[in-house]
């Protein structure tokens, strides 16, 4: 009886009817799929690390801004720095975007072929009369590279 059963599942056209359509439909959408998966694939290039260094803020080696206190409120500073950015192996990096911002001041340049920024007319920084040192962040990126960020890169205290 099983037999008889099968052949006329077997010999029934209406079961087929669509599957190979169907098939070959699924079959295009995968290999497009996988297609678009491998290209995507090559097309990513493993990112480098890189680190900066604030190697001078306003002609002072080191990554130290003195404020000087009038003893009188809050405290405003212009300033400028100097930035060296490398890879992981110590060479230069050119062409990194390099942003220090905080305490309501920032300033932005581009590293050279020596892999320094100079960053100069920055916008000022406030120290309120309640606050006696804070820090600014440090963001560098370049294309190639994962993006650097220190969020206590120089470093503010009010001095006299």
């Amino acid at each position: 009886m099983k037999v008889i059963g099968m052949k006329r599942i077997l010999d029934d056209d209406r079961g087929v009817e669509g599957l190979p359509v169907r098939l070959i439909v699924v079959l295009v959408v995968g290999v497009i799929a996988l297609a678009a998966m491998v290209a995507a694939m090559n097309g990513f290039k493993p990112q480098k690390t890189l680190t900066a260094t604030i190697t001078e803020v306003n002609s002072m080696q080191g990554n130290l801004l003195r404020v000087q206190s009038s003893h009188e409120g809050s405290e405003n500073k212009t300033w400028s720095c100097t930035v060296m950015v490398a890879d992981d192996k110590g060479n230069p990096v050119s062409g990194a975007s390099v942003i220090i911002h905080g305490l309501g001041g920032a300033g932005s340049d581009v590293t050279n072929d020596e892999g320094k920024a100079f960053l100069k007319n920055t916008n000022s920084i406030e120290l309120n009369s309640n606050q006696d040192s804070g820090y600014l962040t440090m963001e560098v990126s370049a294309p190639g590279y994962y993006t650097y960020k220190n969020e206590n890169a120089l470093a503010v205290i009010r001095v006299g």
